[in-house]
């Protein structure tokens, strides 16, 4: 599969824009600016969306690409996935039940149920579990969710125009958003219990859709460099997101506001895309300068994991706030995920096949 290096320059600025934004939210920053670019780590929030557009074209393009190689496909789909995502996933759940909140265990049934809906990965479907173990985890779930829809709708998307896709996908998210805001009321409803109807399948597809779309371009040839295609996707670019911003900022309280809710975020999804698109078009390999940046995308999942514990930590047991909280943030998270990236994480992602090559019995960790 081709690599495209500097989607992980977005991917490390996805983490980051979150790292930061849990630390003005949970260390209450309350000095942090208003002025200027110095609210975009206010919306930090806004990584997950990149990341979401980011795992459509990524995640598509593999499937689409092993759909049209083997008719057994599936198989390694699956098995490639799991082993990306299972591994740290254990390992920071276990972390943060042990070391950050273990009150969460002496519940009873209560108890179980949050810990089994974190391990079949249901528990971004209520208020009340979504971000009960690691709060970013719910987006996981969402991830883990959008690769089973992959599995079975690949056939149907590689004999179907990008086009007709995209349409049918963001139809159905903008429907479904819609029909959340008869149901949950803004204005009326708790806040919370908004999020999770809104912002799961299949409230999400047009953001996925967006990346998936992509990958079909792609694929096509469609995303080859051009100066004429690399000046449509910026002017896109620029023109969505600018216009995400502008009409954001004076409707800032998002969950009352149906018309933000069922709408905005598909404009921010398009403008996201072609963001993207720009970045899969740039020709030649990035520079030296590039890889710092290429290597917090390397290790993001583990950033984004990592962070909340470490955070959570820093607050309880001390009395740091604003730039040394986040800077000391950043640089123990950095660390773990580094760890956990060359100590497991990439040891798990080699194929059992290449294992086995190698004399590993199947159930040595690789």
């Amino acid at each position: 599969m081709q690599r495209y290096p500097y989607i992980d320059i977005l991917r490390g600025i996805a983490a980051l824009l979150v790292v930061w934004y849990h630390v003005i939210e949970y260390g209450q920053w309350v000095t942090f600016s208003y002025e200027g670019l110095a609210r975009l780590p206010r919306v930090g929030w806004l990584g997950v969306d990149l990341f979401l557009v980011i795992s459509g074209f990524v995640i598509g393009k593999a499937a689409l690409e092993a759909h049209a190689a083997t008719p057994d496909w599936r198989q390694s789909y699956v098995e490639r996935r799991a082993r990306r995502i299972l591994p740290l996933y254990w390992a920071t759940l276990i972390c943060y039940v042990a070391l950050v909140n273990p009150e969460i265990l002496r519940h009873g049934w209560s108890s179980a149920w949050h810990v089994i809906s974190h391990l079949l990965f249901i528990h971004n479907a209520t208020p009340s579990t979504s971000g009960s173990i690691n709060g970013p985890n719910w987006s996981v779930a969402l991830e883990v969710q959008f690769y089973v829809l992959i599995a079975f709708a690949t056939p149907w998307l590689a004999r179907t125009a990008w086009w007709r896709v995209l349409l049918v996908w963001v139809g159905i998210a903008i429907a479904w958003r819609y029909g959340t805001t008869w149901i949950w009321v803004p204005g009326q409803t708790d806040v919370n219990a908004q999020r999770v109807a809104a912002t799961q399948l299949p409230g999400t597809l047009d953001q996925f859709g967006c990346g998936v779309c992509l990958a079909k371009l792609a694929l096509s040839g469609h995303l080859e460099f051009s100066r004429r295609r690399f000046a449509t996707a910026l002017a896109i670019a620029v023109a969505a997101l600018t216009a995400s911003w502008l009409i954001f900022w004076p409707r800032a309280n998002y969950w009352y506001l149906p018309e933000m809710v069922v709408y905005w975020r598909t404009l921010l999804s398009a403008g996201l895309a072609a963001l993207l698109a720009c970045v899969v078009m740039i020709p030649g390999a990035p520079g030296v300068w590039s890889r710092p940046f290429r290597y917090l995308g390397e290790i993001s999942y583990g950033l984004y994991l990592w962070h909340l514990p470490v955070l959570l930590t820093l607050l309880d047991k001390t009395p740091w706030k604003g730039v040394r909280l986040l800077t000391v943030t950043f640089l123990l998270t950095t660390v773990l995920a580094a760890l956990s990236w060359h100590g497991f994480e990439k040891l798990w992602m080699k194929p059992r096949k290449e294992g086995l090559a190698r004399g590993l019995s199947p159930s040595t960790p690789q």
